[in-house]
């Protein structure tokens, strides 16, 4: 069923109406929600059905009735993610354990382009501020994509997936502003001819500054932001075989952050010996960078296709109060190839090439040693579905090998089983092996991170010093691994109610932990002291639990989607782990999440959304962040002629909640409630 809402108003003749076959979420019948089309589990099409693996497809119309104007916020609506706003522009977002703003085991990819940074294994997500009307559909895999799409894709694996040019013909105009954010944006979209298309688009958006955790009074805490991007996409079909896409973008903008107090040195891991001992400094960046893509695909028949893949990405951010900074280029090369063997194997098979270069820019405070870096990583990766019983039974066999200059080789196979005894229901089952390799913060950081004053205040002597505390890489660190068992089924209970559970249990070694060394009092004679601390692989851990969905077509024109998700954790440092060591990030997940979302059509012209969730209680050391539960609502009225007006609330249930803890260059500010309108037109 067409959305009345994208009703089309062709600009020429031979111009497609954009989403003209996007489905309205609420008029999809069961059999119709297990049919959509995803490729991030198996590198090609499949039935989401049919998928051997804990998957969730957000399409275009559920990210539209969501109200987001970002991807974390429509990511919320995915069972199992745990999205957290750490201020008005971070964001913590993982699934199935170890949260935080470097969100280290998850792998992050739009348009086959990893947005996973080697500096701090970290997704910048007021950076990837996309025009969220462009976004075809966001495939998550909860669980271990390692084996196709390599290291760091241990957790899970987001897939953003953004619209063919073809299907982005015509005008759009979109914008929203209200109490706490203002933008919009512009595209249009050309058929060139000879089965050329085109589209360009650009957006710009502000989001206020939030309140201080804490505060008697309402204030600004200064984590206000901006930013803007502008961008292309260019497709052609050559022949009947062959597809070539270009498209790249390029991004400017600010991120505020509230006030931390930061040592104040005369030399690298050197204090001041007098006071003050430290300063309030914001926790703001300016940030930059564009990226261009190259994709040509290649199909002479229904069995083969090949697929190669080339983009150079930049990325510069500076932290202006720290006078540091860095620009990370990388430059990707992927080739693939499918091909069906037989009645029996599809394989598909590929290798690739990564160049990441970095410059950073050192201060007293912040520094990287070496201060350029170069690293190579090469891979080669190859699957096969096999068909054991044609419509009941498959087994996937897979592995990717990668070599990086720090842990060379990595091994990261995989198998999965999926049963289908009847047409309306698949079981599945996997095993999996997943590494994270260390990033360059981990190996080559140093960072002051507080300062204890001398005993009674006054200047620092001998007798009486100050200490510094600061943390320092660790050229030796290792790869975490994880070995994952995993359970699943998804049906149809009836025409009106479908369901999908899934079940894992996680065995992580070498995690990353903290590692105090032992107080340097070298520099007694000067007045002060250090504390180091390390970056160290003591730590180890057993995450379980799983996620359930159910969808039910209460109405033709009203559907309810209730998921809920537990993990369990247990964490182990190893017998010689110093005094005081700990595992990063090892509570910062929620152990129970809950959601209801209905979507109602109340008209053929008017649809109410509403989405209520549960987030359980977090600790992010040594802070605790106490449990919430929110209410977010959309009301929508197609106007015609291709005009929506929206009226969003967010967060309506309380006035403020924190909803995480602070980590190194970021502090915590409080989630308000807002209200705010948005406009979209297709022309």
């Amino acid at each position: 069923m067409a959305l009345t809402a994208l009703a089309p108003i062709a600009f020429a003749a031979n111009q497609v109406p954009e989403e003209q076959d996007v489905p309205d979420l609420t008029g999809l019948s069961m059999e119709e929600l297990l049919d959509l089309d995803v490729t991030s589990i198996t590198r090609t099409s499949t039935d989401l059905k049919n998928v051997p693996s804990a998957i969730y497809v957000l399409n275009s119309d559920a990210i539209r009735r969501s109200g987001a104007t970002s991807i974390p916020e429509a990511l919320r609506m995915v069972p199992g993610m745990h999205v957290a706003r750490i201020d008005g522009n971070k964001w913590a977002v993982s699934t199935r354990g170890f949260n935080s703003q470097f969100g280290t085991k998850l792998l992050v990819l739009m348009d086959g382009r990893t947005l996973y940074t080697p500096m701090f294994s970290v997704v910048w997500w007021d950076q990837e501020d996309v025009l969220m009307e462009d976004i075809e559909r966001i495939e998550v895999i909860r669980g271990s994509g390692g084996s196709l799409w390599g290291a760091n894709a241990v957790n899970g694996v987001v897939n953003i997936i953004t619209k063919k040019a073809k299907n982005s013909q015509g005008g759009l105009v979109s914008g929203q502003g209200g109490s706490m954010r203002q933008g919009g944006g512009l595209r249009y979209g050309a058929d060139l001819g000879k089965q050329a298309y085109l589209k360009v688009y650009g957006r710009y958006s502000e989001y206020d500054g939030s309140g201080k955790i804490g505060a008697v009074a309402a204030g600004n805490a200064g984590d206000e932001s901006r930013l803007g991007k502008i961008g292309f996409r260019f497709d052609k079909d050559i022949g009947i075989t062959d597809k070539l896409t270009l498209q790249g973008d390029a991004f400017s903008g600010f991120s505020g952050g509230a006030e931390q107090d930061q040592p104040k040195a005369s030399a690298i891991r050197t204090p001041v010996v007098a006071p003050p001992y430290s300063r309030a400094i914001a926790t703001d960046a300016d940030l930059s960078g564009h990226y261009l893509l190259g994709r040509w695909e290649h199909r002479p028949g229904n069995a083969s296709s090949t697929l190669l893949r080339l983009f150079w990405n930049r990325n510069e951010r500076k932290a202006n109060a720290l006078h540091s900074g860095y620009q990370i280029d990388s430059v990707d090369v992927d080739f693939q190839h499918n091909i069906r063997l037989n009645g029996q194997h599809s394989l598909v098979w590929g290798s690739g090439a990564r160049l990441n270069h970095n410059q950073t820019e050192n201060s007293l405070d912040l520094s990287w040693t070496p201060s350029q870096r170069l690293d190579q990583i090469y891979s080669l990766f190859a699957q096969d579905e096999i068909t054991l019983i044609p419509g009941q039974w498959k087994l996937t066999l897979g592995g990717k090998l990668e070599h990086n200059p720090v842990t060379e080789f990595e091994w990261q196979p995989s198998a999965r089983l999926s049963w289908t005894p009847v047409k309306k229901h698949a079981f599945w089952a996997s095993v999996s092996r997943s590494v994270r390799t260390p990033n360059w913060i981990e190996q080559d950081f140093g960072y002051n991170t507080a300062v204890l004053p001398p005993v009674g205040g006054g200047a620092a002597s001998p007798g009486n010093p100050v200490t510094l505390l600061s943390l320092v890489g660790n050229k030796q660190m290792r790869s975490e691994t994880l070995l994952g068992y995993e359970l699943g089924w998804r049906g149809e209970l009836s025409e009106k109610l479908a369901s999908d559970i899934s079940l894992y249990y996680y065995d992580y070694d070498d995690l990353c932990s903290f590692a105090p060394k032992s107080l340097d009092l070298s520099h007694l004679a000067s007045g002060y002291a250090v504390q180091i601390a390390n970056f160290a692989n003591y730590g180890s851990a057993t995450v379980y639990g799983g996620e359930a969905t159910v969808d039910w077509q209460v109405a033709d024109t009203w559907k309810l989607r209730a998921s809920y998700a537990y993990a369990g954790q247990q964490f182990r440092l190893a017998g010689d782990a110093p005094a005081g060591a700990f595992i990063l990030f090892k509570d910062s997940f929620p152990s129970h999440q809950a959601m209801l979302w209905s979507m109602h059509k109340i008209t053929p012209q008017l649809n109410l959304d509403l989405n209520w969730r549960f987030v359980d209680g977090i600790t992010v050391e040594p802070q605790s962040v106490a449990a919430y539960q929110e209410l977010d609502a959309r009301l929508a009225w197609d106007v015609g002629h291709g005009l929506e007006l929206a009226l969003v609330g967010r967060n309506l249930l309380d006035k403020q909640h924190a909803e995480f803890g602070n980590f190194i260059y970021s502090v915590p500010t409080t989630v308000q409630r807002e209200v705010y309108a948005t406009v979209r037109w297709n022309f």
